[in-house]
């Protein structure tokens, strides 16, 4: 079988509803799978933050289902799953007029699509694509709703019942080396019986970045800045949401201690959601810069000494390795989806224990709750991980003070066709439907 037909389940998508880098990745994707001559359908919610536009390529096929416009003051987790159960008559539809070849849901916010499809007959595969470890509680789903979960996390149930599970090498290893905590723990054994039955399908973040860099890019000067083109040099990017679950706390920690080195920490925040951490003396620490377009973001990044990556966990670690095909230097930890990108050019690893990583995990799974504080939860934690932060702070400084300034790399290796998300996907499914036919045959 060739693939020539896939639909996606997404919450987001660039540029129709972008909250991060998910939907950037999502987009990349359908535009690999369009590339490889795949008619590609997103099921979206109606709910976008910009147009469509004009130009999109022919195979490339959004569908907006229609959303109740009281759902808007729902729970997510109510949106979320009634965006799922109009997917699944949407996809019904579908399959009606043409053929699928393979239903693909993203993240937590299509796990439900997974799940409701569970108990249904269907011919093409369906995929579960792990963008994170973001596991939303499941208390605002009616109680017919978890009756369908097998268990009582919302992507464990997913994981366990998709017929392939995508995630990164990365979320394997952490998931084999040491035990995650209560909250993430079904989701933890999940993965390990997915893998174990062959389920999975690896992925790695250097699979889905932009093809050609953006020659058009603006310099930094043009960016529309609080003080434009004042931005104090050397900085140090965190190109993050800037929030305690991306590791904000910690580069919070680290800005308070490069204030006597003169090295100015810079971070990208939404213009109307001001970051709070509680501590004037930490808003103060940290140079903020509006929230900016992809382009801008890159060139920010090449203005900077070094990015920094500080993550609690990570899917993929897509941001990470966009800053490393840039040739910048780039500061991270090994979690998740980071473990895979240390054998890359300008990629620097800040040590991490096996004991800290566990740490930074039991500190994700208390954020990930609902109605908590997440600076009271940082506070408790902080005092635990100042051997890593003191690490951060000199692996900062000794990039900064290199003389060189920045590790050549003219040329950012090109990566083999086969590791490219699309095609990997796609290859899965045809060897997929090849076992199928071969059991059928012997049956």
């Amino acid at each position: 079988m060739i693939v020539k037909s896939l639909t996606m389940i997404s919450w987001e998508l660039d540029p129709f509803h972008t909250r991060g880098g998910t939907a950037y990745a999502i987009r990349r994707l359908a535009n690999q799978l369009t590339g490889l001559g795949i008619e590609t359908r997103v099921l979206l919610p109606d709910w976008l933050d910009s147009l469509p536009g004009k130009n999109l390529a022919p195979l490339f096929k959004p569908m907006l289902l229609k959303m109740r416009s009281e759902l808007r003051q729902a729970p997510r987790g109510v949106q979320c799953s009634e965006f799922c159960r109009a997917a699944v008559e949407a996809v019904a539809q579908i399959k009606a007029r043409t053929e699928v070849d393979a239903v693909i849901a993203h993240s937590d916010e299509g796990a439900m699509f997974t799940i409701l499809r569970g108990g249904q007959r269907s011919d093409e595969p369906s995929v579960f694509w792990l963008h994170s470890l973001y596991d939303p509680p499941t208390s605002d789903f009616s109680s017919a709703q978890r009756q369908l979960l097998p268990s009582q996390s919302l992507l464990a149930s997913a994981v366990m019942m998709a017929d392939i599970v995508v995630t990164s090498s990365g979320v394997l290893q952490d998931a084999q080396e040491f035990e995650w905590p209560d909250r993430l723990r079904e989701l933890q054994q999940a993965l390990a019986n997915a893998s174990a039955e062959h389920r999975v399908l690896i992925v790695e973040s250097t699979g889905c970045l932009p093809g050609i860099p953006n020659s058009q890019d603006k310099p930094i000067d043009d960016i529309n800045l609080e003080s434009p083109g004042n931005v104090p040099t050397p900085y140090v990017l965190f190109p993050s949401r800037p929030a305690v679950d991306k590791g904000f706390g910690i580069f919070a920690a680290i800005a308070e201690r490069l204030r006597a080195d003169n090295i100015t920490c810079v971070a990208v925040q939404r213009p109307a959601l001001r970051s709070r951490s509680g501590s004037p003396s930490r808003d103060a620490s940290v140079y903020w810069l509006p929230w900016l377009a992809q382009n801008e973001l890159r060139s920010a990044m090449r203005k900077a000494a070094c990015t920094v990556f500080p993550s609690l966990t990570e899917g993929f670690g897509l941001a990470a390795a966009e800053s490393i095909s840039q040739g910048v230097p780039t500061l991270y930890q090994q979690v998740g989806g980071h473990h895979r990108v240390h054998s890359l050019p300008n990629a620097l690893t800040v040590p991490l224990t096996t004991s800290e990583r566990a740490r930074l995990y039991s500190l994700w799974a208390e954020l990930i709750d609902k109605h908590v504080d997440p600076w009271s939860i940082w506070a408790r934690y902080e005092v635990s991980l100042r051997p890593l932060i003191d690490r951060w702070v000199e692996a900062v400084r000794s990039v900064v003070r290199r003389e060189a300034g920045r590790i050549e790399n003219p040329h950012f290796p090109q990566r083999p066709v086969e590791e490219l998300w699309g095609n990997r996907i796609c290859h899965r499914i045809e060897v997929g439907e090849k076992e199928k036919r071969g059991q059928r045959s012997e049956v």
